[in-house]
């Protein structure tokens, strides 16, 4: 702006040199075009301030990872006269992009406004932001500038919901065994104490068989299943049902980037693939996530209640480090927590050192090592390694 003001400066010096040494008139009368053009320029400005008004829409309001989606700028106008130069700085959370410039400035000159469409791809799950930060009036010769009174601030941005994926990654054995082992069964100190009970498998005490694919990991007996270094099934009804619990971990980060966002999309498929393994396996889970201020706990019995999770998780937001505090110190060593924390954020870790005892489930590429006795990370093809 300074050096617009600086050359209008210099261009009315020279008029007055021309209008002394060379034309009067001729000089008088560009000083009195620079003039007017000045004037004019600087009520438009005043004029676009008080008549523009700007709103933000998005052409849907859920939409899957990897869709195209349009953002519609809308400004409208209460004059036929055109508005000064309109400078809208784009503002997005990492997990959309576009190929528009973010910052740009153009002249509504049509009676009622116009319609500026950006298209959007989305790329991460969870809620994605998008709006305009800063809406500035600049006059035509680039000297003055204003802020635009935008009537409803809340209406220049908007958000998506972005569907995480079902990921398919197969019938994994150690994590689901480890899973199992947190569920409690009757009687496994007795498969052998009973002598008169021979099973099919010839095995003293309730009847067994050899685990054959399908069979629910609920009814396998490890310690039976450790002896004979192979999984043996209970062919009785004496397994207590019990429940998995997990706990989404997505805390606020101050300086969240795309790395960020790319972790807490791969967090939250690893933790629907979990729940798709453990339904396989018959098993039911409790799910617990932050949403609109509290804590949310769903049940997991079957394939709808996880779809239902599926999209409840299209509009997940981070959780404030309180909340976060007071989830994490009641977990105890039935919970697995999937974490989205990354290695920088060592207040976020530290709450885990308070836990009882519960699994943690991170990334490869979180940095985060085993700071709690039992730490799972998954890599690229969603398997689950335990350190």
């Amino acid at each position: 702006m300074f050096k617009n003001l600086l050359n209008f400066i210099v261009c009315l010096a020279l008029a007055v040199l021309l209008s002394v040494y060379v034309s009067g008139i001729g000089g008088l009368f560009i000083i009195i075009l620079l003039c007017l053009a000045f004037i004019f320029s600087v009520v438009l400005v005043i004029v676009s301030k008080k008549t523009v008004n700007v709103e933000v829409a998005l052409s849907t309001s859920i939409s899957s990872k990897g869709e195209k989606m349009e953002m519609e700028i809308h400004i409208s106008k209460t004059t036929i006269l055109p508005t000064s130069f309109i400078q809208l700085t784009l503002v997005m959370t990492p997990n959309v992009s576009t190929d528009h410039m973010k910052q740009f400035k153009f002249i509504s000159a049509r009676r009622f406004g116009d319609v500026i469409t950006i298209p959007i791809t989305t790329e991460l799950c969870g809620a994605a932001t998008i709006g305009i930060s800063e809406v500035k009036l600049i006059d035509y010769m680039g000297i003055v500038t204003s802020e635009v009174d935008v009537k409803d601030k809340d209406k220049l941005s908007d958000v998506v919901r972005i569907m995480p994926e079902l990921r398919d990654t197969g019938m994994q054995a150690e994590i689901i065994k480890a899973t199992s082992e947190n569920f409690s069964y009757n009687d496994d100190e007795e498969e052998e104490s009973n002598e008169s009970a021979i099973g099919l498998t010839g095995v003293a005490g309730y009847e067994h068989r050899k685990y054959e694919v399908g069979d629910p990991l609920k009814r396998v007996n490890w310690k039976l299943s450790s002896k004979k270094d192979e999984l043996m099934v209970r062919l009785d009804d004496k397994v207590v049902t019990a429940t998995q619990d997990i706990v989404l971990d997505y805390p606020v980060n101050p300086t969240a980037d795309r790395a960020y966002y790319e972790n807490v999309d791969k967090i939250i498929e690893a933790s629907l693939a979990m729940l798709a393994m453990l339904l396989r396996m018959g098993y039911e889970s409790n799910y617990t996530y932050f949403e609109n201020g509290t804590w949310q706990t769903v049940e997991v019995a079957d394939e709808g209640g996880l779809i239902s999770l599926q999209e409840a998780l299209a509009g997940i937001r981070p959780a404030p480090l309180a909340s976060r505090n007071e989830i994490i110190e009641n977990a105890d060593d039935h919970v697995i927590c999937f974490c989205t924390c990354l290695l920088n954020m060592h207040g976020e870790l530290s709450t885990y050192s308070l836990s009882k005892g519960c699994s943690l489930a991170v990334t490869e590429k979180s940095g985060i090592g085993k700071i709690c006795p039992n730490v799972w990370k998954i890599n690229d093809e969603f398997e689950f390694i335990r350190m």
